[in-house]
């Protein structure tokens, strides 16, 4: 077979080929979003997120990845030029359908990477419930970096856990890491709006909360687009934080293994 996890660089016979080699085949479905995140980083990063997650832990876990889905749900940017946005019920429309395609040729294992932090979860989550409910003997799980990692996220972070984290520390660490070419660091500008009671901006914390929809922003308003301080974020920070979260995924894809294997 040739050496590459990626599905679309596969041809049919050797995915016809993984599928009878490994007893209990996994494929990851990365998912990110194209929308702004301020004046210093790119629309992709959601996406680069999503995709270069996926692929990391597709070769520590020996599993193949499914090409990248670019676009999430991004309403709540749209008043910046750029952003692309899928409503709720399209994306769960389109993971259930790529989902019932991969579990129609075998893939015993369906995990999707998500690189729009939070944001996608409840599609992701309904996708994955009708998804099981057509196809029983397939496991499915969702990988998030905010809800894997909260740990090393903590343990890492410099900021004020009210800061916020989009465009913030975190992910300005991970582009400095992967894409410094993408990033531009004299507009780096610290941006945290104020929370009202119960509301809370540290989304790695456990204290007690209400749930609100996503604060729509707009350049017409004064927003930068970001929320949080990238003046705090490093390439450091962005490889340890990707470091851990592959090697925690990769874990529990093994783990996900031998638990199907043993039933």
């Amino acid at each position: 077979m040739t050496d590459t996890n990626r599905l679309e660089e596969l041809r049919w016979p050797e995915v016809e080929q993984y599928l009878t080699e490994h007893e209990l085949p996994t494929v990851i479905v990365p998912i990110g979003s194209t929308e702004q995140h301020g004046t210093h980083l790119p629309l992709a990063v959601d996406a680069f997120q999503a995709r270069d997650l996926a692929e990391e832990i597709a070769v520590a876990a020996d599993a193949l990845t499914a090409p990248l889905i670019p676009y999430g749900d991004a309403n709540h940017h749209l008043g910046f030029p750029g952003t692309v946005s899928l409503s709720t019920e399209t994306v769960v429309s389109v993971l259930s359908d790529v989902y019932a395609s991969l579990a129609g040729h075998g893939f015993e294992n369906i995990v999707t990477v998500n690189g729009h932090r939070i944001a996608n979860l409840e599609a992701i989550e309904t996708a994955m419930q009708r998804s099981k409910e057509q196809h029983p003997e397939v496991s499915f799980a969702a990988i998030d970096p905010l809800r894997l990692g909260v740990s090393i996220h903590q343990r890492l972070r410099d900021g004020d856990p009210e800061d916020g984290m989009h465009g913030g520390e975190f992910e300005t660490s991970f582009m400095l890491a992967r894409y410094p070419e993408l990033v531009a660091e004299d507009e780096f500008e610290k941006e945290s709006p104020e929370t009202g009671p119960y509301q809370s901006l540290n989304l790695v914390g456990n204290n007690d909360r209400v749930l609100t929809p996503s604060t729509a922003h707009s350049p017409e308003n004064g927003d930068l687009g970001h929320v949080g301080d990238p003046t705090l974020a490093s390439a450091e920070k962005g490889e340890e934080l990707w470091a851990t979260l592959v090697a925690d995924a990769a874990d529990f894809i093994e783990a996900l293994e031998r638990s199907g294997a043993e039933r």
